[in-house]
């Protein structure tokens, strides 16, 4: 594969691009968002739960997005 970052590839035109760095830092602000709001609420029980969500949300900012960007827009 011709990667030339962490996410896009050579080949991808400059919407596709946006709308990889778009989904990117859209996971990775919500992700921040609910680990924040899991550690202001340490002292609750059920804080883990946020805390890990959010870290799955903001570790999934990492992976490529593959619905509608290589042509193959199935919903």
């Amino acid at each position: 594969m011709n990667y030339t970052g962490m996410i896009t590839k050579k080949s991808d035109t400059k919407d596709n691009k946006l709308a990889i760095w778009f989904s990117s830092i859209l996971r990775w602000s919500l992700g921040l968002l609910f680990m924040v709001m899991g550690y202001i609420n340490l002292k609750d029980e059920s804080a883990w739960v946020i805390l890990v969500f959010g870290l799955i949300i903001f570790a999934t900012g990492f992976i490529r997005p593959k619905r509608c960007i290589d042509d193959n827009c199935k919903i």
